[in-house]
C-alpha cells in the first residue's frame, strides 16, 4: 500500500474514531440523564416510582438538562485539551516535561544522528527529538500535525538500553507513524479520549475531596459530596472502557504497518525485533500521569493492561509482533543471542548485528528508476538510508556540530545562500544587520567549507538546521524569513536552488477532491519545471497530459514569481490524498521529458513535494547540477 492510500485511510480512520465518539457519548449522555430522573424522583417526587412509566413521568427539562450539561461537560474537554496541543509534536512533549535531545552526550548525539540519516533517507524535515529523562522502561512515540513538522521523543531507557540498530529500528518505526498519516489522527484521539473521561474525572475528583482551604482530604466527612463523586466515576467508567476500545480499534493494526514498515526502511528485522524482544523483557512502563490518554501512541504499551479482553489492548501481543517480523521460534533465538552477549553489551553497542533468519519478505531489491519516484513517496529505501548516511558523514563535522544552537544553525543556512567576491560581502552586511558579527563571520566559513561538496549538500544541511530553528518564536522566524529573503534577492535574481530553499523554510483540510479545480495552478507548477529544465513547450504539454488536463496555458519566466508559485502550492495541498500522486506524475513526467533528470530538477521535485506534505526520498539517479 503506497503513502497516499495510507494518508487516505488515515482520514476514513478520522470518520470511525467520530463515530465511536458519537456513540460512546450517546452511551454516557444516557447513563447520565437516567442517573439524574432518578435522583429527581427521590427528591422531589417520590409518588412517580409508582407509576407503570415512571421515567416518562420526570419532566422533560430534567433531560434536557442534563443532556446539556453533559455535552457541555464532555465538549470542554475535548476542545481544551485539543487547544493545549494545538502546538503539535512540541505542546506533546511540554505536556508530558520530556526534554530537547543535545549533542553534548554520546547516546543523545546517536540518537539525533539515527533520526538525522532517517528523515534525509525520507526526504522529510529532521523532526525535533525529545527524551523524557525520568523515564527508565523502553519506549517511544512520534507526535505532530503534518510530517514536516513531527516529534520524535523517547524515553532514557531506550537511550541507554538499546544497541544503535535496535534504536535504528524503534526510529523507523516510529517514522513510519510520521509517513503514513497517524500522527495527526493521535492527537486528535487525545483530545476524543480527554473529552469522554472527564465526568469520571470530575467524579474521582469529588471522591478524593478539597475542604477547609489547602487542607487535601477524603470526603468522607461529607457522604453528600462522596456518594455524587462515586456515581459520576460510575458513568465515566464508561467513557474509560469507550476510550479503550476507540484506541484499540483504531490502534492495533498500526502496530503491526509500523513494524513491517521499519524492516522495509532499514532492511535490518532484527533491529526492530530485538528492541520488541527488550520491551518485553525490562518494560514499557511509564510512570507519568498522561501515559494511559498517550497510549496509543508509543512502540510499546506505557501502562499495565488490566483488561482480560483483547479488545481493549491499544497494542497487539509483544510475542505476535516479533513472531510476525522474525518467524516462529524468534523470541527464543533473541532470548539465547541476548545471553550470550550480556556481558559484551557496552562494549557491542552500536556495532552491526547479523542476522540468523532474514524472512524472505525482506529480501534486498534493486533501487527503483526516476520514473518510479512517485512509488518511493513515504517508502524510504535501505539505499536511501545508505545514501543519507554518506551524505551525513561528508558535511564536515564542526558544521554537524553548530547547528544544535540558534546562532550555529543560522550560520549554516545563510552558508547555502552566499556568493562569491562583492555579492557575499553585500549578503554578509544584509546577515550583520539582523544577527551581529559572530554569525556574519561563522557562515563565510561554513561557505567555503561546503563548497567541495557542491549542490548536493544543500537539502542535507537545510534539513539538519530546520529543527534548531524551528524553535524560534513566531516573530524571530518571521524576521530570519526576511533576512534570508533580503540575502537571496541581493543579486536581483532569483535562481532555482534559492527558490527551492525558500520554500521549504516555510514551514490543510482538503478542499478539491479533482484535479480539474486546481487545473489553473498545476499549469503554474508545471510551467516553473518545464522552464527549469528548458524543456519548454513540449515539456509543459506531457506535464499536461499525463494530468489529463487539456488546453493549459505555459506561463513566462517572468510570471513565476516567488508569490505566484507558493499561491499555486498552496492551493495544490488541498487536494485530496488520492488525487495528489496524479499531480505529482504530471510533474514527473514534465521534469522528464527528455528522459533525464537533472540535479536542480530533483531538488524541484523534492520542494514540491514537500509543500504538499508527499516526502520524496532524495533521488538517487540525478546527474550534473544547474544553477
Amino acid at each position: 500500500m503506497d503513502f497516499f492510500e495510507q494518508q487516505h485511510r488515515a482520514r476514513r480512520r478520522t470518520w470511525l474514531m467520530l463515530l465511536l465518539f458519537v456513540l460512546a457519548v450517546a452511551a454516557i449522555v444516557a447513563a447520565f440523564d437516567l442517573v439524574c430522573a432518578i435522583v429527581y424522583i427521590w427528591l422531589f417526587d417520590v409518588q412517580i416510582l409508582y407509576s407503570s412509566s415512571l421515567l416518562q413521568q420526570v419532566p422533560r427539562s430534567v433531560y434536557a438538562w442534563s443532556t446539556l450539561g453533559t455535552l457541555l461537560v464532555i465538549g470542554w474537554g475535548t476542545a481544551s485539551r485539543l487547544y493545549q496541543l494545538s502546538g503539535g509534536g512540541v505542546a506533546v512533549a511540554d505536556l508530558i516535561g520530556a526534554r530537547h535531545v543535545k549533542r553534548d552526550e554520546p547516546a543523545e548525539r546517536r540518537l539525533l544522528n539515527v533520526v538525522e540519516e532517517m528523515a534525509l533517507a525520507s526526504g522529510i524535515t529532521v523532526p525535533l527529538v525529545f527524551v523524557m529523562d525520568d523515564q527508565h522502561a523502553i519506549n517511544a512515540f512520534a507526535a505532530g500535525y503534518s510530517p514536516n513538522e513531527a516529534t520524535v521523543i523517547v524515553t532514557r531507557g531506550a537511550l541507554e538500553q538499546l544497541n544503535r540498530d535496535e534504536l535504528q529500528g524503534v526510529v523507523a518505526h516510529e517514522f513510519s507513524h510520521i509517513l503514513n498519516g497517524d500522527m495527526r489522527l493521535n492527537i486528535h484521539l487525545v483530545g476524543v479520549i480527554a473529552g469522554i473521561v472527564m465526568i469520571g474525572s470530575i467524579g474521582a475528583f469529588l471522591m478524593t475531596g478539597i475542604r477547609d482551604g489547602d487542607d487535601l482530604r477524603r470526603a468522607g466527612t461529607d457522604i453528600r459530596v462522596f456518594l455524587l463523586g462515586l456515581l459520576l466515576w460510575l458513568i465515566g467508567s464508561i467513557g474509560v472502557l469507550a476510550g479503550r476500545l476507540i484506541k484499540a480499534v483504531i490502534s492495533r493494526e498500526r502496530e503491526f504497518l509500523a513494524d513491517a514498515s521499519a524492516v522495509q526502511f532499514t532492511r535490518n528485522p532484527d533491529g526492530i525485533g530485538g528492541a520488541l524482544f527488550k520491551i518485553g523483557r525490562r518494560g514499557s512502563t511509564i510512570a507519568q500521569r498522561h501515559a494511559e490518554e498517550l497510549s496509543h501512541m508509543c512502540i510499546g504499551a506505557p501502562v499495565n493492561d488490566y483488561f482480560e479482553f483483547a479488545w481493549f489492548h491499544d497494542h497487539p501481543p509483544l510475542d505476535d509482533r516479533i513472531e510476525r517480523l522474525l518467524g516462529p521460534g524468534a523470541k527464543r533465538l533473541l532470548g539465547e543471542r541476548m545471553a550470550r552477549a550480556e556481558t559484551a553489551a557496552l562494549a557491542a553497542r552500536g556495532s552491526p548485528v547479523v542476522s540468523e533468519f532474514v524472512s524472505p519478505l525482506y529480501a534486498p531489491r534493486a533501487a527503483a528508476p526516476a520514473a518510479s519516484l512517485v512509488e518511493s513517496i513515504g517508502n524510504p529505501s535501505s539505499a536511501h538510508l545508505d545514501h543519507a548516511r554518506g551524505i551525513l558523514d561528508a558535511i564536515p563535522a564542526e558544521i554537524r556540530a553548530a547547528v544544535g544552537s540558534e546562532k550555529g544553525a543560522e550560520a549554516a543556512l545563510f552558508a547555502l545562500l552566499l556568493g562569491e567576491g562583492e555579492l557575499r560581502k553585500a549578503q554578509l552586511a544584509l546577515i550583520g544587520e539582523r544577527s551581529g558579527a559572530e554569525v556574519p563571520a561563522q557562515s563565510a566559513r561554513f561557505a567555503d567549507a561546503l563548497k567541495p561538496l557542491g549542490a548536493r549538500a544543500r537539502l542535507p544541511v537545510l534539513e539538519l538546521v530546520t529543527p534548531t530553528l524551528k524553535r524560534l518564536p513566531g516573530p524571530e522566524r518571521d524576521a530570519l524569513l526576511e533576512t534570508i529573503k533580503a540575502v537571496i534577492e541581493a543579486d536581483r535574481k532569483i535562481t532555482l536552488g534559492e527558490f527551492v530553499l525558500l520554500t521549504l523554510c516555510r514551514t490543510p483540510a482538503v478542499k478539491y477532491r479533482g484535479v480539474d479545480a486546481v487545473a489553473t495552478e498545476a499549469a503554474v507548477v508545471l510551467s516553473l519545471l518545464a522552464h527549469s529544465g528548458k524543456g519548454g513547450m513540449a515539456a509543459f504539454d506531457k506535464g499536461m497530459a499525463a494530468l489529463g488536463a487539456a488546453g493549459g496555458v505555459l506561463r513566462s519566466p517572468a510570471e513565476l514569481n516567488i508569490g505566484a508559485v507558493e499561491s499555486a502550492l498552496n492551493e495544490l495541498n488541498l487536494l485530496a490524498p488520492l488525487k495528489k500522486p496524479l499531480f505529482i506524475k504530471a510533474c514527473v513526467a514534465t521534469a522528464m521529458a527528455d528522459d533525464k533528470l537533472t540535479l536542480a530538477e530533483g531538488e524541484l521535485l523534492r520542494a514540491i513535494c514537500a509543500a504538499l506534505d508527499s516526502p520524496l526520498p532524495p533521488i538517487l539517479e540525478t546527474m550534473e547540477a544547474v544553477a
